[in-house]
């Protein structure tokens, strides 16, 4: 027996002394080889490869800070998916370092602190004992490295939250700051005029140095610096001569972003009069695979209001060609819009996708339903006749990717304009000299790129919050674009309940309140009975 017992303890040792060991054994390859499984059907919790890209060149600590409120329920929900996200960041880097407060317990010396950083106390709508409330939370993010910092002020979900935090982890950490240019010589928009240095500051980060901003000029039929990232051509007034045109084209076949915002109208001086716009863009930007529609829409629905003078009264009322576009017309995969709920387009063209070989093409946002086109001679005042026309779904901003072809592949460089040139405005008077095409050469195909172009320009006038963020979040998506491409957003899906008649739907209610229980007591008085019997027959048998 005493045998038995050690051998028996023997054997028990040693199967744990085993078990102990494959343990050992794969905590040592775990810290060799790294693995991690995600089995959600979106991989929702699984970075991209370019996150990890960005991640493994970090060479400083960058510190993540999350201010969220741990109430309501709702914030609480989105609060842990938030640390999810963030725990499969650190899986991957040691250089992170991540901390979560809530706020609510700052003083307001404190409170007041977050907000300059740019994190404020937003409101929500909470619903409690079937009464609705408002409440006070925290929902923001602190991004900092070596000084500088980033804020994301709300995150209502984790769909976009990947490419947020990428994006904002790569500005930080960029020892040089990318070169934005933006076109002048066509009476474009200005970004160093006085009245929207605003703008500018938002654009450079509050002079963080997060983008350098210059103007670009191709009077003299210069290339455009080798410098300059992402080309903003917002608001060409005069038409872009061919060398200007050509100029462009090379800036995209040397890898350059472009973004074209293109107003389709000129409006007489004074008034609300206006007539069809010529900017010389229409064929360049067809090449590429955008058509411009040469109209002016207005939806008759979803639109915004305006502001007019009457006398000496300031008015604003509903006005149907400030076309507005609201969340379900925005692409919900694409970085740029996913994340918006509405943008404002002030007298709008229409955009055409063209198929073009090796060119994604996608619809960034659209009109709704209720859209309509007008051409010709445009009586803008906002208590005009609306003309009559059609309704239907127009695209107004387009996002292009791929390979380009140029569009001077087969054609000879153009000439650049002499002053003698402009005066006579004569094409067959410009001459191209030997030495400018002995000098250049027409590069055919561009490197993987990325194209923007807008309906119009003149969102970026009217320094709406909506139309500024559009904006910002195009730039940072070419400029950037780079290290970012892979990150997709993690959409969630919609799984409703299969829709029921009123008929099962009480069926249901009732089975639940009244079948259940009556089964539990049918069930219980059969198992009495059943013992009863059972008991009856050991009496009357068992005796025998």
């Amino acid at each position: 027996m005493v045998n038995k017992r050690i051998k028996y303890g023997g054997n028990t040792l040693a199967f744990v002394a085993i078990i102990l060991g494959i343990l050992a054994l794969i905590n040592f390859l775990s810290t060799r080889r790294f693995i991690r499984a995600d089995l959600t059907e979106d991989k929702r919790y699984t970075i991209s490869k370019a996150t990890k890209n960005v991640l493994d060149t970090l060479d400083d600590i960058v510190t993540i800070t999350a201010y969220f409120s741990t109430n309501p329920a709702e914030v609480a929900q989105i609060r842990r998916d938030v640390r999810d996200v963030l725990e499969e960041y650190n899986a991957f880097s040691k250089k992170l370092q991540i901390d979560f407060v809530n706020p609510v317990e700052f003083d307001d010396g404190q409170k007041q602190e977050l907000r300059f950083k740019g994190i404020p106390e937003v409101q929500i709508n909470v619903v409690k004992k079937d009464k609705a409330e408002i409440a006070n939370v925290y929902m923001g993010i602190s991004i900092g490295y070596s000084g500088k910092e980033e804020i994301l002020p709300v995150v209502r979900s984790t769909a976009n939250l990947e490419y947020e935090l990428t994006s904002t982890i790569l500005k930080v950490t960029t020892k040089e700051a990318k070169t934005v240019g933006f076109l002048t010589g066509h009476g474009e928009f200005d970004i160093n005029a006085q009245n929207y240095q605003q703008f500018r500051q938002l654009l450079d980060k509050n002079g963080q140095g997060q983008y350098n901003l210059t103007p670009v000029s191709l009077q003299d039929g210069n290339a455009v610096d080798s410098t300059v990232a992402t080309l903003v051509i917002a608001g060409v007034q005069q038409p872009l001569t061919e060398r200007d045109k050509y100029e462009l084209d090379q800036f995209i076949m040397r890898g350059g972003r472009a973004i074209f915002l293109v107003d389709p109208i000129q409006m007489q001086p004074g008034t609300l009069q206006a007539t069809p716009l010529i900017t010389g863009l229409n064929d360049l930007l067809e090449h590429y695979g955008v058509k411009l529609g040469n109209n002016l829409l207005l939806d008759t629905r979803f639109h915004d209001t305006a502001r007019f003078q009457q006398g000496f009264m300031t008015v604003i009322q509903p006005y149907p060609y400030f076309v507005k576009i609201v969340k379900p017309n925005f692409s919900k995969e694409h970085s740029i819009t996913n994340q918006l709920e509405v943008l404002t387009l002030p007298w709008t063209s229409s955009l055409e996708i063209v198929s073009k070989e090796g060119i994604t093409a996608t619809s960034l946002a659209k009109t709704g339903e209720s859209g309509q086109s007008v051409q010709g001679y445009y009586n803008l005042m906002p208590n005009a006749p609306i003309p009559s026309a059609e309704s239907q779904v127009y695209t107004v901003a387009v996002a292009l990717e791929g390979k380009f072809k140029s569009f001077y592949a087969d054609k000879e460089i153009p000439p650049v304009p002499t002053a003698a040139d402009e005066a006579n405005a004569s094409d067959d008077q410009t001459l191209t000299s030997a030495q400018d095409a002995e000098a250049r050469t027409t590069k055919t195909e561009s490197e993987q790129t990325q194209i923007i172009v807008v309906g119009t320009a003149q969102f970026l006038t009217q320094l709406r919050p909506d139309g500024v963020n559009f904006f910002l979040n195009t730039v940072d998506w070419l400029t950037l674009g780079d290290a970012l491409i892979g990150i997709r957003s993690h959409t969630i899906t919609d799984r409703p309940l299969r829709e029921v008649s009123e008929i099962e739907k009480n069926f249901i209610k009732y089975l639940c309140i009244v079948g259940v229980p009556l089964m539990v007591i049918v069930f219980g008085l059969l198992r009495y009975f059943l013992k009863r019997r059972a008991k009856r027959f050991v009496e009357t048998y068992g005796t025998v």
